[in-house]
């Protein structure tokens, strides 16, 4: 006879919970119990019963964030946790349309050609996945320690891209030699892409704005995404070759200004060229009047002409660009973004960010600071202190030339550049109407520049004719100098005077997205 052994809380024996839940006499054999457990439904967890159209949505929202590794990574992880979750998800081929190649950790195979990594093989799988599904792929094909392998690896991958090029929305190119440009011009110059809306490529960082030139042999200055030298003719057949062509992202790339061909553009950015590669103010207003009609996006920065010209006489007009709704300006000397709103004028304009590139960018590569007294710093003119004079002049257009502005972002200004900010003439009538900010985002290395802004802000609105209070402020400072700041906020000063919303946050060298 089996003998039930009670638990120390005298709860009731194995047996008799068993028996209980099966609806059987406490009494019942335990070969019974057996019987009678395994005719039980198996329990499912709640997930595995949404069908499969809910999991699908989920995955779907899933793979709708901004950073395309996290997307990557979600696709991987969602199709092993089960078999039920795998099918779905390979049922799924957007999920499957991101693709990320790099020349990391290259190795020859076979001591031959065949020149392979993680992610060209992880790519080619994603690529099958996804069926017919338009692509995004991003190339990052920069200097590794497997340096011998860097040309014949992307050689390998190029060829491969030529069999979904037809199949590819998005194209990301990142590369920091000459050599590895060319060759990825090259192979790009007679491929038709069909469904491609957005191009972006980038040589190099963001301090080669600091550099006279690249050293470039005499032959070696590629026409835009044709990859053609300036001796080479572009036929009419290679205009048609990227017929939705509508967003283009030039940085550090040397460009045959003269050749520019692109039109219908919606958005276009040219950042971070060295002074010798930069766009005359001459070619910059031709290549902007041909995508004047439908240009609503544009940047620049690092990569306007230092001492561009003036207009040369009142019959000059500035040209227009009836669509610019979003304009972004880095400059290394602000006389650089007057010549701009000098020479074009957009009476759409609702989002503006202007940025000291000098100091965000010395700023980030300097984490611990850097001596303004060093004869490096000297030596660069676009750090020089500015007169209060520019600055009141770049900001009188920007005020009176935009009545339409509304967010407006400044990244390390000028300390007259921001007192300016809150200035406002004492008699309203006889002064030009002003734009009237909703948004103002303000990023400063300078803590100090931004509580006397906020002070000064408190002061004048105190007055009659003072600024009008925003919808949204957003202060931004380095990581160290960010306690100080939110203190400020919070106790010294009433923000709900200044503004319906504020935030004080970590500032990473970028401009905050809802200002933008």
């Amino acid at each position: 006879m089996q003998t039930a052994v009670l638990a120390p809380n005298n709860a009731p024996p194995a047996a008799a919970q068993y028996t209980e839940a099966l609806g059987l006499p406490n009494n019942t054999p335990f070969n019974v119990i057996n019987r009678a457990s395994k005719l039980q439904p198996v329990r499912k967890s709640p997930i595995n019963t949404l069908p499969n159209e809910i999991i699908l949505h989920i995955f779907k929202l899933g793979v709708s964030c901004r950073d395309s590794q996290e997307r990557i990574d979600f696709a991987v992880t969602a199709s092993q946790v089960c078999y039920t979750w795998r099918d779905v998800a390979f049922s799924c081929s957007s999920l499957w349309s991101d693709i990320t190649i790099t020349t990391d950790n290259m190795y020859n195979i076979d001591g031959g050609r065949a020149i392979v990594n993680t992610s060209l093989l992880r790519a080619k799988e994603f690529a099958s996945r996804s069926r017919v599904f338009p692509l995004s792929v991003r190339l990052k094909l920069l200097v590794t320690p497997n340096f011998v392998y860097l040309q014949t690896g992307t050689v390998i991958i190029m060829d491969w891209l030529r069999l979904v090029f037809p199949r590819i929305k998005y194209l990301s190119i990142h590369c920091d030699t000459l050599l590895i440009a060319r060759l990825v011009t090259n192979r790009l110059q007679t491929v038709p892409m069909a469904n491609l809306e957005t191009y972006k490529i980038k040589f190099g960082t963001e301090v080669i704005s600091f550099y006279h030139s690249i050293i470039l042999p005499p032959h070696l200055r590629f026409l835009f995404l044709a990859g053609q030298n300036e001796e080479q003719t572009q036929t009419a057949e290679n205009l048609d070759l990227l017929p939705k062509l509508t967003r283009v992202s030039l940085t550090g790339f040397p460009v045959s200004w003269s050749r520019w061909s692109l039109t219908r553009l919606t958005s276009l950015s040219i950042n971070f060229m060295t002074l010798h590669d930069r766009p005359s103010m001459d070619v910059l207003k031709y290549v902007l009047t041909l995508n004047a009609e439908t240009l609503e996006k544009l940047e620049i920065q690092g990569a306007i002409q230092r001492f561009g010209r003036l207009p040369c006489n009142a019959d000059e007009l500035p040209t227009n660009l009836p669509r610019l709704t979003d304009l972004t300006l880095g400059y290394l000397s602000q006389w650089e973004a007057i010549i701009i709103f000098l020479h074009f004028e957009a009476p759409a304009l609702k989002h503006l960010k202007l940025c000291d590139v000098s100091r965000s960018i010395l700023t980030r590569h300097f984490k611990d600071g850097f001596d303004s007294n060093s004869l490096i710093i000297q030596n660069m003119p676009a750090l020089q202190p500015f007169n209060e004079f520019s600055s009141t002049i770049l900001l009188e257009h920007l005020v009176y030339k935009c009545l339409r502005l509304r967010h407006l972002a400044l990244i390390d200004p000028e300390q007259c550049f921001l007192d300016a900010l809150n200035m406002y003439s004492d008699d309203p009538e006889t002064s030009s109407p002003a734009p009237v900010l909703t948004h103002l985002c303000l990023a400063s290395s300078d803590c100090d520049r931004l509580k006397l802004f906020l002070e000064r802000r408190v002061e004048n609105l105190a007055k009659e004719h003072g600024p009008r209070i925003l919808d949204y402020l957003e202060l931004a400072t380095a990581k160290k100098d960010l306690h100080v700041l939110e203190n400020i906020v919070s106790q010294h000063i009433d923000m709900s005077c200044i503004a319906k919303s504020s935030l004080a946050a970590e500032w990473h060298g970028s401009c905050p997205s809802k200002c933008t």
